[in-house]
């Protein structure tokens, strides 16, 4: 009777010390795989226009807003995120910079750049709207990232492959746009299955060939997977006008010239 007694009370509290002492599943390792939205945006009220340009393009990639991963993206008519309210909550202004600084990181970004798609915006002072396409910045890990921008405005340029000569190289056909304020830089937060969206333009061109993105998130530089996209052979030159001059009389300065995050551009190599 004894024993039966003591195997009823054994089976009773057995599921209770399993369930204390098994360890629990893993969860550092989980993943949220990203796919390419589709896009619907408000329609344009003026002309959608590609760029038209002769040299380097000093250009600044649009900050269009952040967003939990999903099939289907609303855009208003200058390709801004309609109800984006997770980047107001997870901004972190100048500031505050130095609090997260060390607790959260701009590596483990997946890039991916969608030049099949056309988002159109219209830039000020302009009459017609110029049409863009969107690159995403994914965070499929399972930690929270840190994305930097300043203004309205991404640190990127796009790179072309160069085959005017036997060896096809990358160049820049972009550069940093002129900056003249301090202020204005920010943080976001993207946590795992969020992704930033910024817009990126498209050019007129009889040129198509390999073209990727080059974009610096704080102190972490990522080069993109390659696209076929249309531009110009003349947007490899350096344009003379005053942003560029300087480099036409002390040509040694373009390899310490940030606003090409490490490309050198056609005709530089060995300066």
């Amino acid at each position: 009777m004894k024993n039966n007694k003591l195997a009823v009370i054994i089976s009773l509290l057995l599921p209770f010390v399993l369930s204390c002492t098994s360890p629990s599943q893993p969860t550092t390792n989980l993943r949220q795989d990203f796919h390419l939205p589709v896009i619907v945006q408000a329609p344009a009220a003026d002309t959608i226009e590609y760029q038209k340009i002769d040299g380097i393009n000093s250009s600044d990639f649009l900050f269009a807003g952040k967003s939990k991963f999903t099939d289907t993206l609303l855009l208003d008519k200058d390709g801004f995120l309609l109800g984006d309210t997770t980047s107001e909550k997870d901004m972190l202004w100048e500031q505050s910079r130095p609090k997260f600084r060390d607790s959260l990181t701009t590596d483990g970004f997946q890039i991916f750049p969608d030049y099949n798609t056309s988002v159109h915006n219209k830039r000020d002072f302009y009459p017609n709207f110029f049409c863009y396409f969107p690159v995403y910045v994914v965070n499929e890990t399972s930690s929270t990232k840190v994305f930097f921008a300043k203004d309205s405005h991404v640190f990127g340029i796009q790179e072309a492959i160069d085959a005017s000569n036997l060896s096809d190289e990358w160049r820049p056909i972009e550069a940093r746009g002129f900056d003249f304020c301090g202020n204005g830089s920010f943080g976001v937060k993207v946590h795992p299955g969020e992704f930033i969206m910024f817009l990126v333009p498209k050019y007129q061109g009889e040129e198509k060939n390999a073209m990727r993105i080059r974009l610096q998130i704080g102190e972490s530089l990522y080069i993109s997977r390659s696209y076929e996209g249309t531009f110009d052979t003349s947007q490899f030159n350096i344009p003379n006008s005053p942003l560029f001059r300087h480099y036409t009389v002390d040509r040694k300065a373009i390899s310490s010239y940030s606003g090409f995050y490490g490309a050198i551009p056609r005709g530089y190599d060995s300066e």
